[in-house]
């Protein structure tokens, strides 16, 4: 099944006020650590929030995966042997 897409325009007037909120949370967010004592120059974390305002920089499709995929751990075929669930209390 092919998704044909929505109207540009259509979807801009319908999403607009809800992204400029998303993005006036952000932007208070991210005045609250730069107003924070301290420094977080080395944090990894920060690291990855200003690769993914980069990417939300740029155009073209594909940026939701490429943010998704900043956040995202490599694989590791290894990975049931690092998070077994904890048995549940009888």
């Amino acid at each position: 099944m092919q998704l044909t897409p929505r109207d540009a325009a259509a979807t801009l007037e319908r999403e607009f006020l809800h992204i400029r909120a998303r993005l006036l949370e952000l932007a208070a967010d991210l005045d609250r650590l730069d107003r924070g004592e301290g420094t977080l120059r080395d944090d990894a974390r920060m690291k990855q929030i200003a690769q993914a305002l980069q990417v939300l920089s740029q155009r073209g499709p594909g940026r939701a995966e490429r943010v998704q995929m900043i956040f995202s751990r490599a694989y590791d075929p290894q990975w049931k042997e690092q998070f077994r669930p904890v048995p549940k209390p009888r």
